[in-house]
């Protein structure tokens, strides 16, 4: 199972954060579809958003200048793009196409600087600092370097240091958020750079590392560089591993729309879900399924939900989520007050849903 909190703590940015501060994030987080070849943004837009995938894939690409494509990147559920737009706000260098029907949670910068101005304390701007750096390194290196001079193979792009510089092969590492392993052949041995999302993480030439390694490979004129691609991947807790600890809702609302959006949402975070209309049906589910939580609308054709939480509680001490918005919830918090185990939304956001659903797991 995959859980929202989880997948930003891998998020190099966000790794510092406690859970007050992912909580904050996660109530953010915006849910959106894509059909399969949208396009989500383009080189060129504004990087004004981060994306996490729930379910789908997507193509990471860049053009040459003949406009052919190179596929740099495949991302699936669990992973994302686009954190260090939110540290640069810099335009796409890269597109990202859709490749299957897909689902994300997004988070947008304007929320990302509310975040930052709420917690300041949080060591946030190490990034800013670490991507500002970097480019000072790559001062020279002014635009993106020409695909047609690197060979895409199987195993990733790989070209001759004769033709693009190395200043300008570490830009193009950054610039496109990739995941993997350069290694470059040279006048003095292999050189090795680590990058995570575009940043560079470690670099070691022989015994000599980071900066002394770094100034003695920026002098190479000649050199074999090939370029290993490793999509972004978020560990899967092995805990969660085996039937008996998937977790099962049951969904009751009267909107098909609405049922499909939530089920979506959670069968792509690993879940076990299934869906009702109405009281009658659910009761007849709960004997068969069992769910850990029910997540339901207030009011239901056949019943309202208080009624509903009594008799489905007849089998068992189910979890409840009552969906609902600020002009209903007081009203219906004052009837819930003494009932145990049992919440309510304050908007008809997933993300909303999504952590309350994993708080109470």
């Amino acid at each position: 199972m995959i859980q929202i909190g989880k997948i930003l703590k891998q998020v190099p940015i966000f790794r510092m954060l406690d859970k007050e501060s992912i909580d904050f994030i996660v109530e953010r987080l915006k849910f959106k579809t894509f059909d399969q070849n949208e396009t989500i943004c383009k080189v060129g837009d504004p990087g004004d958003e981060m994306y996490i995938i729930i379910s789908g894939e997507v193509k990471i690409c860049i053009y040459g200048d003949k406009n052919q494509e190179q596929i740099v990147a495949k991302l699936t559920a669990g992973d994302y793009f686009g954190e260090m737009a939110l540290l640069t706000g810099e335009t796409r260098s890269a597109s990202v196409i859709a490749t299957q029907p897909s689902e994300t949670f997004l988070l947008h910068k304007n929320d990302f600087d509310v975040i930052l101005e709420k917690f300041p304390s949080i060591s946030l701007s190490l990034g800013k600092i670490v991507s500002k750096r970097l480019r000072e390194t790559l001062s020279k290196a002014t635009q993106m370097p020409d695909v047609d001079k690197i060979t895409s193979s199987q195993g990733g792009p790989s070209g001759d240091l004769s033709d693009i510089a190395l200043v300008d092969l570490i830009s193009f590492c950054e610039s496109n958020s990739l995941t993997g392993t350069m290694k470059i052949d040279g006048e003095d041995g292999q050189g090795v750079f680590e990058f995570e999302s575009g940043e560079l993480q470690n670099v070691k030439l022989n015994d000599a590392k980071d900066d002394q390694a770094l100034d003695q490979m920026l002098k190479w004129t000649a050199g074999k560089f090939k370029i290993d691609i490793k999509p972004l991947t978020i560990k899967k807790d092995t805990k969660t591993i085996g039937t008996d600890s998937v977790k099962k809702l049951l969904i009751v609302n009267n909107s098909l729309v609405v049922r499909k959006v939530i089920e979506r949402a959670f069968k792509g975070l690993g879940y076990d879900v299934h869906t009702a209309k109405n009281m009658d049906e659910s009761l007849s589910d709960i004997k068969q399924s069992k769910p850990d939580i029910i997540i339901s609308d207030i009011k239901l054709p056949d019943g309202n939900g208080i009624e509903f939480l009594e008799k489905a509680r007849e089998t068992g001490d189910i979890a409840f989520i009552f969906i609902t918005d600020e002009s209903r919830k007081s009203d219906f918090e004052d009837q819930l007050s003494s009932i145990k185990n049992a919440e309510v939304t304050k908007t008809h956001e997933v993300s909303e849903i999504v952590k309350i659903v994993e708080n109470l797991i």
